[in-house]
């Protein structure tokens, strides 16, 4: 790392190390490394007391910044600010958000009586002592000494916002660490994936003061971890990881962005989780058929390594991550076989790529890449040769009939629940009342329809049905 790396110290108050005053080294090296640079930006703003709306912002990306930072009125600038998150089109939005990189706390704890005689530094100290040496935190990544309060950030492992179990869990963990400091001061407005905080470097113009960082853990945090540590009231967080081969298989679930008309939250895919829950069915399917694809093996890949193209924006990752899935057939192909096979994969989504800006309808952002092409699920059906059995065990590839079952599964559970005779039940009341018109008919055969009709109180129409059944 650069000179400006600082170890972490051990458990209880914090070991106030070289304060770091780089712009570049906050904004890139600690905070945005690793960032892709296709189809991802960060947003850098500061106040502007002469314009109209008082603020001032551009979206950059990753690889503009270090030139960026090197002008003054930026890097050295007054009440100058960046977001935390990436986004992926130059406006800082919340639903336009593409990865999710820290929890974050904004304490201002200056406007309680209380502690605002505290300087920051003192008042670090105590958050340390009381809460962080206590148990009743983890220790932050680093702190940004504002000017006026702290700003206490935890980087964590980068996550797709689009990823609904995965913004779930940031959310609980955002909300416990708010929680938790509303004694000293949390902003709880202080919450969402848009959020800017101040740059180091820069300089707070109510106060005069140079803003700096103090940094105490190189490692980014897995919210996995830390939901199980801070968080037991959680029966099941699952994996933000949203591509891993080893994960669990993908679940339909609620998507946040939109309700049914009753109000109740409605399974609905985003189309980045519906290209996930896509390659996940790929996997299972090469599982239930124990590796067993010959003569689906190249259509296999070449949907698998465009889906994986279409999540990660890197070729690379894509074939290395469509190799593995080749790994899992009982005969896998050459590695290079592997690569040309699904050649044609990156082309297409090459193609797309540069059509991408007219994919993005920007009163609705969840038609991110709605136009991106892809087979739909009766092509891949047809071509994979996949059966009902397999369907049944699928998430999203499946036919219309598998459907209908479902629907009729869940319609049957909604009537269990309400309380509402089912299918099954209607067709049990039926067969008790045919048995009961066939005893009549046996002990008097002579009877007619509007006899029968006044013995067991069925309509005559009734009676009708039930005798061409008895």
């Amino acid at each position: 790392m650069s000179k400006h790396t600082i170890t972490a110290g051990g458990s209880g108050a914090p070991i106030l190390l070289k304060p770091v005053y780089d712009p570049v080294y906050h904004l890139i090296h600690l905070h945005h490394a690793g960032a892709p640079e296709q189809k991802c930006y960060i947003a850098l703003g500061k106040k502007c007391p002469n314009s109209q709306t008082g603020w001032y912002q551009r979206c950059y990306r990753p690889g503009e910044l270090p030139d960026v930072l090197r002008d003054p009125s930026w890097g050295e600038g007054r009440d100058v600010y960046f977001s935390l998150n990436n986004f992926f089109l130059p406006q800082r939005a919340s639903n336009w958000t593409r990865d999710i990189r820290g929890l974050y706390v904004d304490i201002d704890y200056y406007k309680l009586d209380r502690w605002k005689s505290y300087r920051p530094e003192a008042m670090l100290e105590y958050i340390f002592l009381e809460y962080v040496e206590e148990g009743r935190l983890p220790k932050p990544s680093y702190v940004i000494f504002s000017g006026t309060g702290l700003q206490l950030v935890y980087l964590v492992n980068p996550v797709d916002y689009l990823n609904d179990k995965a913004f779930r869990l940031w959310k609980k963990l955002q909300d416990y660490l708010i929680q938790t400091l509303r004694d000293v001061g949390a902003d709880p407005a202080c919450s969402d994936p848009a959020r800017v905080f101040r740059l180091a470097g820069t300089y707070n113009s109510k106060t005069g003061r140079r803003i700096y960082l103090v940094q105490y853990l190189a490692e980014p945090y897995s919210m996995e971890i830390l939901a199980d540590e801070w968080l037991p009231e959680l029966v099941s967080h699952g994996k933000p990881s949203a591509t891993s081969l080893q994960n669990p298989s993908l679940r339909r679930q609620p998507s946040r962005h939109s309700k049914s008309q009753n109000g109740s939250r409605k399974t609905e895919f985003s189309p980045r989780t519906l290209h996930l829950a896509r390659a996940r069915d790929l996997e299972k399917l090469v599982r239930l058929r124990r590796g067993e694809m010959d003569g689906y093996r190249e259509c296999t890949l070449f949907l698998y390594r465009y889906l994986m193209l279409l999540l990660t924006n890197d070729p690379q990752e894509a074939l290395e991550k469509t190799r593995r899935l080749n790994e899992m057939f009982s005969e896998p192909l050459p590695p290079k076989e592997v690569e040309q096979a699904t050649r044609s994969a990156e082309k297409m989504w090459q193609s797309q790529n540069e059509k991408a800006g007219c994919s993005i309808n920007r009163k609705n952002p969840a038609s991110y890449q709605t136009l991106s092409y892809f087979y739909s699920n009766e092509k891949i059906i047809e071509q994979l040769n996949i059966s009902h059995e397999e369907q049944r065990e699928l998430a999203t590839i499946i036919g219309p009939e598998e459907k209908k079952r479902r629907d009729r599964e869940r319609k049957e559970q909604r009537r269990r629940a309400a309380n509402r005779p089912t299918r099954l039940m209607n067709t049990a009341r039926m067969e008790e009342k045919i048995r009961q018109v066939r005893q009549i008919l046996e002990a008097h055969p002579g009877l007619s329809i509007r006899q029968i009709s006044r013995m067991t109180g069925f309509s005559k129409s009734s009676v009708q049905r039930y005798l061409k059944h008895a």
